[in-house]
């Protein structure tokens, strides 16, 4: 984690000064994000501001993000404090607190999120006891989003405990004014404002101003929070995890958040932007019910094309999720084992490993035996498990993916090192044996689908003469290649780089022999 607090004085600058390092802030393309953080501390009793209070900010140590920031602020003349800080983390979470006159401790919890954006501005306001006189008018106003209407339009409401005011002034802090004692004001741009308001009443029949000022933010795009519970029935499942995914305008599935859940079963993500989503949940492998409760996505869905798709326009706890039980396996002497990787996938050279994929069992009547997540490593076992034809299903959201048939036999108990790749938005297979069907010289070519290079499984001899051909739909022939099997003795690999999405047709002749096999590129 890369932490940096951009000033130890912060606290000291002036909201003006404080705006600009916003407005600064809001058009940056720095890599590192920004919270940006202010409040008011307001005297509940009389409705003043209060100055040099105290504020504490501390990481919340039970959050991801932000481990082990604190600061110590004091509230400016107009009871305002501020903190700016930079931080690597895409989310995490802050406890803003203070003290009241006698010592009883005020706090609350904040959010932030990184998603379409550097920064996140976050409002934290107080109102304390203090048993201060203020002085003999003191304004005080509150404002409210008009139900219904524009998300930019506001009402402003005087709750000025006087009842000879003879003038009010509001200043919205966008350049517009008015004089209405509640007036109505729609913002024509979204940014951090600072409202302005000014009273004149009679007091004794002497005429006395009072003024006070409020922070007003307006986002580009609303956040919300998520959650709901994990049952098993009636009941929360002991531990799991839940995953939140975005569905973007291209129809793409973006891994979010992922969080942690323990006996009360209740997952949330808070601070979520305005979208669509789809959630799963599903046992940790520590769990009592891992492989037999089943991961599922809310509206009680195995599988991610069949989920319900949450269309977040407000905050809402209530999106539960029922886990399916699985129909079990009987044990016996076979097994089947494998592993997943990335393909042509922006991720590190390093980490080419599927972890956490979720591995299904069938049997032959479609019934849903199992289900085992991939390791560290990308690997996958189902072990002591009865002779039997299986089909295996690795589900990846967004990703689209076909049942791989694998029979057990006594022949053949085990089938191990069975290879699947992900790739953008498809899924391939290679079973070890079953690449070339018997008799046959030239294998299926995978992957398949492809998006970069295509291998083609050969069995030829030294003076076998080879060639490639590969034909559109249409019957136009796109490539051509002669295959030297010498140096390609056992694999012909072939770039598919400068051909478009769709369906082929593959042509390899073996001494005059033809062998045509379908393949499909898809990025």
């Amino acid at each position: 984690m890369k932490l940096i607090l951009i000033s130890r004085f912060i606290d000291k600058i002036t909201l003006s000064t404080f705006l600009l390092l916003f407005s600064l802030l809001s058009y940056s393309a720095n890599e590192i994000n920004y919270v940006i953080i202010s409040g008011q501390v307001i005297n509940m009793e009389y409705g003043n501001p209060v100055e040099g209070h105290t504020i504490y900010i501390i990481s919340d140590s039970t959050q991801d993000g932000l481990n082990g920031y604190f600061n110590i602020l004091t509230t400016n003349h107009e009871g305002y404090y501020y903190d700016t800080i930079s931080t690597s983390e895409n989310k995490g979470s802050l406890i803003i607190y203070t003290y009241d006159h006698y010592g009883k401790s005020v706090d609350t919890t904040v959010h932030f999120r990184f998603i379409y954006r550097e920064y996140s501005v976050i409002i934290a306001n107080f109102v304390i006891y203090l048993p201060y006189q203020a002085e003999q008018l003191q304004a005080r106003f509150k404002y409210v989003q008009k139900s219904g209407g524009p998300k930019n339009k506001f009402s402003f409401f005087d709750q000025t405990n006087n009842n000879h005011i003879i003038s009010w002034h509001w200043d919205f802090g966008d350049g517009s004014i008015s004089t209405l004692q509640n007036p109505v004001h729609e913002y024509q741009s979204c940014g951090l404002f600072k409202i302005t308001f000014t009273v004149t009443a009679l007091v004794n029949n002497t005429p006395l101003t009072s003024t006070i000022t409020k922070q007003l933010y307006i986002s580009t795009r609303e956040y919300y929070h998520i959650g709901g519970h994990a049952f098993s029935e009636y009941f929360p499942i002991d531990m799991g995890h839940a995953y939140l995914y975005l569905i973007d305008s291209l129809d793409n599935y973006i891994a979010i958040d992922t969080i942690a859940f323990d006996t009360l079963g209740y997952y949330y993500f808070y601070q979520v932007p305005e979208g669509d989503y789809l959630v799963k949940v599903e046992p940790m492998r520590e769990s009592e019910y891992y492989g037999i409760l089943l991961p599922t996505y809310y509206g009680d869905k195995l599988f991610w094309d069949k989920a319900l798709t949450i269309h977040l326009t407000n905050t809402c706890w209530e999106y539960n999720i029922n886990l399916a039980y699985s129909d079990g396996v009987l044990t016996g002497s076979g097994s089947i084992s494998g592993n997943v990787e990335y393909v042509n996938q922006p991720r590190s050279p390093l980490d080419y490993s599927a972890v956490g994929v979720n591995m299904y069992l069938f049997d032959d009547s479609e019934n849903v035996l199992t289900c085992h997540y991939t390791d560290v490593n990308g690997d996958f076992f189902f072990n002591l498990i009865e002779l039997n034809t299986y089909w295996l299903y690795p589900e990846v959201t967004g990703v689209l993916a076909e049942e791989i048939s694998v029979e057990l036999t006594p022949e053949t108990p085990s089938i191990n090192n069975i290879e699947i790749s992900i790739q953008s938005n498809s899924i391939s297979y290679v079973i070890p044996g079953e690449e070339m069907n018997p008799g046959e010289i030239v294998g299926l070519p995978y992957p398949n689908p492809v998006s970069g290079t295509l291998n083609i499984p050969l069995q030829t001899n030294s003076g076998d003469r080879i060639s490639v051909e590969i034909f559109d739909i249409y019957g136009h022939k796109v490539f051509s290649g002669q295959v030297d099997p010498m140096i390609n003795y056992n694999n012909y690999p072939i770039s598919t780089t400068c051909l478009i999405n769709g369906t082929y047709i593959l042509r390899a002749k073996i001494n005059e022999r033809a062998y045509d096999r379908v393949f499909v590129i898809a990025r």
